[in-house]
């Protein structure tokens, strides 16, 4: 479960972002690859004692870009996922990041 360092070193520059202050709410992007369960578990497990203990978690599942290996178009989707134009197989050309901070708002 290697989510759990991903989310401790979110939850760490978030706090090191607060300065000290409390943290309401949090927003992070996880990949296609990623369980926004598992995410949300490590949060749980990762957040006790930190200003951002009581903060909200948000999980927004983001996509890889692909592209299209017959007609060469690039578009969002996962490994599995059609091209969109002419429904042939792609190639993943950017993975999206695991866990990513988004965003984060002060208590």
């Amino acid at each position: 479960m290697h989510e759990r360092g991903l989310i401790a070193g979110v939850i760490a520059e978030v706090v090191e972002r607060a300065g000290g202050g409390r943290v309401g709410r949090v927003v992070v992007t996880v990949g296609p690859e990623v369980d926004p369960l598992v995410v949300k578990t490590a949060w749980l497990s990762e957040v006790t004692g930190t200003t951002a203990e009581t903060a909200e978690l948000v999980v927004q599942e983001t996509l890889d870009t692909m592209r299209c290996f017959t007609c060469g178009i690039e578009y969002e989707g996962g490994k599995l996922d059609p091209c969109p134009d002419c429904g042939r197989d792609g190639l993943v050309i950017r993975a999206a990041p695991e866990v990513a901070l988004k965003s984060w708002d002060p208590a």
